[in-house]
């Protein structure tokens, strides 16, 4: 296709260019820049790139063959964009080049993967456009492209601001859900051992004391079985609220499976402890859970352990607290059967 007259066979303006060059026009010219130009534009773009990269192992993981030919294919695709916008389609979701730019989120410095990296990695695309359009348009069209260039950067940073925040409040989110136990509540069983490990280590490296409560629910199986599942939950979540107004803020309560629960205190001796266990009790028995139109009475075993005389390793002390609560079930039913007889 032979260039306007207007132009040198370098794509400047000749002296005496119009001052006005028709839309179609101009479409056509930027078609052709991106076109002619799409090796320069890539390298210039990856150039960019390698140079954010600051370390070895990143560099030798850079997919650069890959790269180019996903770069060129994608200003192929803007160019026949810019000479015609029903072409759009292509690149929104399920569309050709939609699909093919998966991989420039895969490239870039340290964190690739993030949002961040991912963003400037587009911007580094989109400037390797507008630079070679600023060395080939028209003077005054090259101001305007130097002003939209300042105008995307700017709002690119106030992107990378806003994700980041969206990012950060996901992943909170996440953190949460994966901590939480849904019925409840309560810190779940993963939680409970992660801080159950962290005090075992501040122990030994601190000599901070603390103990283990561990609570079963006595006969939550008979609750289900004869007044259902939902009057089961109820009950569940009624130990839960006495639990919370009987503990310190620090007290890390959690409900480590079924019917059982257990609730961390950090510097805690036995005493403390067996009182705090003793109020969950007696305040459990003097209420009543309403299930319909009926109202039972809810009853609960405890277990204690304490660190460092029950043990220095997590395993030990989950095995004390299970056995000093099986030896409260044990009492609880001889008492049981001394009073039927």
């Amino acid at each position: 296709m032979t260039e306007p007259a207007f132009f040198d066979p370098g794509g400047k303006p000749r002296s005496g260019a119009p001052l006005e060059e028709p839309e179609s026009q101009l479409h056509a010219r930027a078609q052709r820049l991106l076109r002619r130009h799409e090796l320069d534009i890539s390298k210039r773009w990856l150039n960019e790139l390698i140079i954010g990269i600051d370390d070895l192992s990143t560099l030798e993981d850079f997919p650069t063959q890959e790269s180019i030919h996903t770069s060129v294919e994608l200003l192929q695709g803007l160019a026949e964009l810019v000479g015609d916008e029903s072409r759009l389609p292509d690149f929104q979701p399920r569309g050709r080049y939609y699909k093919r730019a998966a991989i420039l989120g895969l490239v870039g410095g340290e964190g690739a993967a993030t949002l961040a990296s991912v963003s400037r990695t587009m911007l580094a695309f989109e400037n390797s456009i507008l630079e070679q359009w600023q060395l080939y348009l028209r003077s005054d069209y090259r101001e305007l492209v130097g002003l939209v260039r300042r105008l995307r950067l700017g709002l690119h940073n106030l992107m990378l601001a806003a994700n980041a925040a969206c990012w950060s409040r996901t992943n909170d989110e996440l953190d949460h859900l994966a901590h939480t136990d849904v019925l409840t509540g309560l810190n779940n069983r993963r939680f409970f051992i992660q801080e159950l490990e962290r005090h075992v280590q501040m122990f030994k490296r601190y000599h901070h004391p603390f103990s283990l409560m561990m609570l079963d629910l006595d006969g939550l199986k008979w609750i289900n079985d004869t007044l259902g599942h939902r009057a089961g939950d109820d009950a569940l979540r009624h130990l839960t609220t006495l639990l919370k107004v009987s503990i310190r803020d620090v007290d890390i309560a959690c409900r480590y499976g079924g019917d059982e629960f257990f609730v961390l205190m950090p510097d805690t001796t036995r005493r403390p402890v067996e009182v705090v266990g003793a109020r969950i009790t007696d305040s459990l028995s003097k209420t009543k859970l309403k299930v319909d139109h009926s109202l039972i009475t809810l009853e609960v075993s405890v277990g204690n352990a304490f660190c460092p005389e029950d043990g220095l390793q997590a395993e030990e002390l989950l095995r004390e607290a299970d056995a000093s609560l099986y030896r409260c079930k044990q009492q609880k039913g001889r008492e049981t059967r001394e009073t039927q007889n």
